[in-house]
């Protein structure tokens, strides 16, 4: 007994690493320092924000699902049988294939390449980098094994160490904060990163994972537990590191730096050139294992979707060869550009998964769908409007509706409504039997 519940530990905390590599990409490394620049001597609030949308609601996000099921169908059917499908297409072209993977590979070369070879095009190493997520990628059976295994330790080991320089051996003072509210403005920054989006839609990878070892009910319940916990430990090391010594460099660098030259000009601080080689490094290996698990997640949707939804089939590699192909491009248009324009995205997606992740925890407890409909609805509902304003800042009228609506002012104005209206529909559908998704035993999706 003792043997299996440590192999469980092993094999939960090589899934674990595998979320955490998954979780962490481009974003994680480029918000904290800004954040912990900006928010100076109230850098510990800013962190706790930042730990709270970025690292421990998208865990979350990954238990809510093992809760109801081994996927995130389980959780969406109770809105609507097909609102997994257009939740999810949604999210990996808008945000996986639109942002999250152009963004890595033009972080990679701001951030990684930039610094070392100044004169290197941005297209070459988008293209580079993505030839080599394909390489990763192309075969969907090892891609957890391959970046759980081999590309995380790597990438623990060296940021670690960068970090840890930069801890004990502080680059500046800590300055005055200019960023207004930095708890309530971390917890939104956290939004940008998009990692509860992530997580929730690769729930069902990580919980195979475990599946194909042979866990099953109780047990893998707890392996998923421990998988979430090495990464929330793991992930919050990090945050924490950068968000000090991005505050630590206030007495360096104007608070209008831009993200990537601050996380640059941090490394070359800490260790001089060879700082930037080796930011470069845990930059790309950061990147390529997000990039790794989201490109296989989305060719593996897709071909899923053409072939039940239209009857046609398209291969698994030549959906990653396109994916690969498009965000070459894409990611040649840089990494704010990128970010600008994922801005609204997230503050419309953003209040409805997490509502979903809410009531995925305490599903056992609720009564009928209308509570997942009304609550559900709602807040995406007030999130499109959210992300109008970012859009058009100056439709002032709607502003000022909407700033009647509690909470709006710290950009939560969706939270209120939404527990209304999910009340309100409970009483509606009083006594109407749940829908379930049903069991089919067919996997559906990697």
């Amino acid at each position: 007994m003792c043997m299996k519940k440590g192999k469980l530990v092993i094999d939960s905390s090589i899934v674990g690493l595998a979320l955490f590599a998954t979780i962490f990409g481009a974003g994680n490394l480029v918000f904290p320092p800004i954040l912990g620049l900006t928010a100076g001597t109230e850098w510990v609030a800013a962190t706790l924000g930042l730990l709270l949308s970025g690292i421990i609601l998208p865990v979350l996000g990954t238990w809510a699902v093992n809760c109801v099921g081994d996927h995130a169908k389980f959780l969406t059917y109770h809105v609507h049988r097909e609102f997994y499908t257009i939740l999810t297409a949604c999210s990996t072209l808008l945000v996986g294939i639109g942002s999250t993977l152009p963004r890595v590979g033009a972080t990679t070369h701001e951030v990684g390449i930039q610094s070392i070879f100044p004169n290197c095009p941005i297209w070459v190493t988008v293209t580079i980098f993505f030839a080599v997520t394909y390489y990763f990628a192309r075969d969907r059976e090892s891609v957890i094994d391959k970046v759980g295994k081999y590309l995380t330790p790597a990438l623990v080991i060296i940021i670690g160490f960068i970090l840890l320089k930069g801890i004990i051996t502080p680059i500046g003072e800590i300055a005055e904060p200019v960023l207004q509210k930095p708890f309530v403005s971390s917890v939104l920054e956290g939004y940008k990163v998009g990692d509860l989006t992530t997580t929730l839609m690769l729930a069902h990878v990580f919980i195979y994972a475990l599946e194909e070892k042979g866990y099953m009910d109780g047990e893998l319940k707890r392996g998923i537990l421990v998988a979430g916990v090495v990464c929330i430990v793991v992930m919050s090391a990090i945050y924490i590191a950068l968000t000090y010594i991005g505050a630590t460099a206030g007495s360096l660098y104007p608070s209008d730096i831009s993200r990537t030259a601050l996380l640059s000009g941090i490394a070359l601080n800490i260790f001089g050139k060879s700082g930037q080689v080796a930011l470069g490094l845990v930059v790309a290996l950061a990147c390529l294992t997000t990039a790794v698990t989201i490109a296989a997640s989305a060719a593996a949707f897709f071909g899923d979707l053409f072939r039940t939804k239209f009857g046609i089939q398209i291969s698994y590699k030549c959906l990653m060869r396109v994916i690969c192909i498009f965000c070459t491009i894409a990611g040649t248009f840089g990494v704010t550009s990128i970010i600008n324009y994922v801005t609204p995205i997230f503050l419309t997606m953003y209040p409805p998964l997490i509502v979903l992740t809410i009531l995925g925890f305490v599903d056992k407890w609720i009564p009928n769908d209308g509570i997942y409909k009304g609550a559900v609805y709602t807040s995406t509902f007030f999130g499109f409007l959210d992300g109008v304003l970012v859009v058009f800042p100056h439709f002032t009228g709607l502003y000022n509706l909407l700033s009647y609506i509690p909470l709006f002012e710290d950009g939560f104005g969706w939270v209120i409504p939404s527990l209304i209206m999910g009340v309100i529909m409970g009483i509606v559908f009083r006594g109407r039997p749940r829908d379930y998704c049903p069991k089919t035993g067919e996997r559906l999706a990697l």
